[in-house]
């Protein structure tokens, strides 16, 4: 017969140390669970914003018709991520909260056609952007292009979680020199020039937006509605403040049609006195009341006596 052998209780340090043993592949099958953060509804959102208030600011700051639109966000090895920026102009950020460094890069023919508009151009710059060096007027107008799009996305991003961007350099034509001892995931924010092959990209420490996570993945917490308790009084007070027309009809002796047609300004039509003690008050064309004509104090009056049913809806 089998006998079952019993696994030995394990003391508290070794217990402990199990623990320690299997923490890294616990986090791992955590972190698999989660949605990538740049799939996050959320987020998408800010990118999206951010590229709308981006195009809206170089409008409005260089006269730049920068049709932006977000094209994609993706989550890469900074190397990947920073391939796109490559030969591009562009501004270098520290992120001393993240302990890491963004990127805003865009063509070079985008600096023209925003210093075309500056000097009362279109901004339609026509032919390949100059390679020669950038002047230091050009360079400046590089740096508050970048800055106008980082200020963009980090408005939007500050309420969920607290950085600054700070300028570091920038540089006429990007090579990523300044990374070379860095070893972290960037999330690469691409956005398009309209139909053309001009592009502008963001890149942000992946590490530092993942900090937003929990505040993005929340649910809206919908605001309660405070129900005013004297709707009811106001609402009744409106309505009976509603001005109507009111009108007196008395029933007139029956007429030929060919006698109503005679008639004219001065005719006479003759009432029989009974006819006039009664008469319908309408409202809107719907009789409401019936009551008995008088005179009260020297004015024609009516005195109500019965109410009428409302006639059924057709």
């Amino acid at each position: 017969m089998d006998q079952e052998v019993e696994a030995p209780e394990l003391t508290e340090g070794e217990a402990a140390a199990v623990g320690e043993l299997m923490r890294p592949e616990l986090t791992r099958i955590f972190h698999n669970t989660l949605v990538p953060i740049v799939e996050m509804p959320a987020l998408l959102a800010i990118f999206t914003a951010g590229a709308e208030g981006s195009a809206a600011a170089l409008k409005e700051e260089f006269g730049l018709d920068a049709n932006l639109t977000f094209q994609q966000a993706v989550q890469q090895p900074l190397n990947e991520a920073l391939a796109p920026c490559a030969g591009r102009v562009a501004a270098v950020y520290t992120i001393s909260e993240w302990g890491a460094r963004a990127v805003v890069a865009f063509d070079r023919l985008i600096l023209f056609r925003a210093l075309d508009t500056m000097y009362g151009g279109t901004g339609k710059f026509s032919g390949p952007a100059p390679t020669r060096n950038l002047t230091g007027l050009e360079q400046s107008v590089a740096g508050q292009l970048a800055k106008t799009v980082i200020t963009q996305f980090h408005s939007r991003l500050v309420p969920f979680v607290a950085f600054d961007c700070v300028l570091e350099i920038v540089e006429p034509e990007f090579d990523g020199a300044l990374f070379d001892k860095d070893r972290y995931d960037l999330i690469s924010v691409q956005m398009r020039l309209g139909d053309l092959d001009e592009w502008v990209i963001v890149t942000l420490p992946a590490r530092g937006v993942e900090l937003a996570r929990d505040l993005m993945g929340a649910p809206v917490e919908e605001t309660p509605v405070e129900l005013d308790p004297n709707w009811s009084r106001y609402l009744e007070q409106n309505v009976g403040r509603t001005e109507v027309d009111l009108l007196a009809v008395a029933a007139g002796p029956p007429m030929l049609l060919g006698e109503v047609a005679r008639l004219q300004p001065g005719s006479l039509v003759e009432f029989d006195a009974d006819r006039l003690e009664f008469v319908q008050i309408e409202s809107d064309g719907e009789a409401i009341f019936e009551g008995q004509l008088g005179q009260t104090k020297g004015f024609l009056s009516i005195c109500i006596e019965t109410p009428l049913s409302a006639k059924a809806a057709d």
